[in-house]
C-alpha cells in the first residue's frame, strides 16, 4: 500500500516532466526546469526502495512455496496477481 502511493508520486512526477518536454522538446530548455535533477534523483531512490520491497515480498512467497524458486519475478508476479 505505501509502495503504491510512492509509485504514484514518482509516476506523477515523470508524467509532468514529460508533458513539459512535449511542450518544449529543446534539451537546453528542459535542463533548466527547476529541481529536475534533484527530483529525478529522489524518484530513482524511491523506485529502488520499491524494487527492494517487491523483491522482499517475492522472497517470502518463495520461502513459503519452494517451487516458486524456479520462476522468474515476472512469472511469480503473474501467478500471485491471479490468485484471490
Amino acid at each position: 500500500p505505501t509502495e503504491a502511493k510512492q509509485f504514484q508520486g514518482v509516476d506523477a512526477l515523470w508524467r509532468t516532466t514529460m508533458a513539459a518536454v512535449v511542450e518544449n522538446p529543446n534539451v537546453l530548455d528542459v535542463s533548466d526546469i527547476e529541481g529536475l535533477l534533484a527530483n529525478m534523483t529522489n524518484a530513482n531512490k524511491i523506485l529502488d526502495a520499491i524494487q527492494k520491497s517487491l523483491n522482499d515480498y517475492l522472497e517470502t512467497k518463495r520461502l513459503a512455496f519452494p517451487r516458486f524458486f524456479f520462476l522468474s519475478n515476472d512469472e511469480l508476479l503473474m501467478i500471485l496477481s491471479q490468485t484471490k
